[in-house]
């Protein structure tokens, strides 16, 4: 059977296609919607840097707390009265000076202390109480008008020869340390005092497993009051040339077991490369593995919170 030939079909077919055509470029030109991405995502403005050769010293830095283990007690040596003038705390006193002055109380009722025309008299009740060496008031228990018994504690002195660091090692960290060695003692106001290990003594803490030992500064000592904290560094190692990086480049997890940086691909593209990390400085980690050469470009900034690889932009 032959279908009738209607010519009037085709002016229509091509009206719809010339109206298909012109939509399309419009469509095109057409702004993309407010919540659609953008095509390109924004690159992270970062500098970069080479790894250096440095001088380094693995130092263990341990907390310690200043201590007069010496101390002398001043006692009574009769009962009676403390006399004026009584010393005070912080006072400094030599060896064989009098420091408190008692006067018995069979002298205070007789007046034995003004009784001065019998030579045959030379007892005046009065009785002094010496300093046994060089040292400082650390407590003064009686005062001037004070009754005191025989045997009674007037005061304390500190031996300011024996003054020293009480220092707690871990004994995870035992093999670093050992009599002699050199150390530096870093008071709260940022001086430093030469110190040496001078002693360990024969306790332990149970709870935390630390072994004490005694520092004593190697120079002139300023003033110190006791139980002052402070911190003591030593060396673990020699000093030895290392290849380093600066703090910053250097990025770690939560329980900063894992380490890595950020290391140029192109002039566009930064990855991540796990490293193992060595002597830490206050500025610089040493880097011991990989071993990157002068060339590798290395995110010293920016790098923080990057992808594994990331799109950045080097600025000067």
């Amino acid at each position: 059977m032959t279908l009738p030939f209607r010519p009037f079909l085709f002016p229509a077919l091509l009206a719809g296609l010339a109206a298909c055509g012109s939509k399309a470029p419009a469509e095109a030109d057409a702004p993309a919607a407010e919540g659609d991405e953008p095509a390109v995502k924004p690159r992270a403005l970062v500098t970069v840097g080479a790894v250096q050769t440095d001088t380094l010293t693995d130092v263990l830095r341990l907390s310690a707390v200043s201590a007069y283990p010496a101390k002398d007690a001043l006692r009574a040596t009769t009962t009676g009265y403390v006399l004026a003038p009584a010393p005070v705390v912080g006072q400094a006193v030599q060896a064989g000076q009098t420091v408190f002055t008692l006067q018995t109380k069979e002298s205070r009722v007789l007046h034995l202390d003004q009784l001065t025309g019998d030579p045959r008299l030379k007892f005046s009740g009065l009785i002094r109480i010496k300093s046994p060496r060089n040292g400082v008031m650390a407590t003064v228990d009686k005062l001037a008008g004070d009754y005191v018994q025989d045997g009674e504690q007037l005061g304390l002195t500190y031996d300011k020869n024996r003054f020293g660091f009480i220092l707690d090692v871990p004994v995870t960290q035992l093999r670093y340390v050992h009599t002699g060695q050199s150390c530096r003692i870093l008071l709260p106001d940022g001086r430093v005092l030469p110190g040496r290990v001078a002693e360990v003594l024969a306790t332990a803490d149970v709870s935390i497993q630390t072994q004490r030992y005694t520092i004593r500064p190697t120079g002139p000592v300023p003033s110190l009051p006791e139980n002052l904290a402070v911190q003591v560094e030593l060396d673990r190692t020699a000093p030895h040339l290392a290849r380093t990086l600066p703090r910053g480049a250097v990025l770690t997890d939560e329980t900063q077991t894992q380490f890595w940086v950020m290391r140029l691909l192109n002039d566009s593209t930064a990855v991540k490369v796990p490293v193992t990390v060595g002597a830490q400085q206050p500025a610089n980690v040493e880097i011991k593995a990989p071993a990157f050469s002068a060339k590798d470009r290395i995110l010293l900034s920016g790098n923080f919170g990057l992808d594994d690889t990331a799109a950045v932009k080097v600025t000067k």
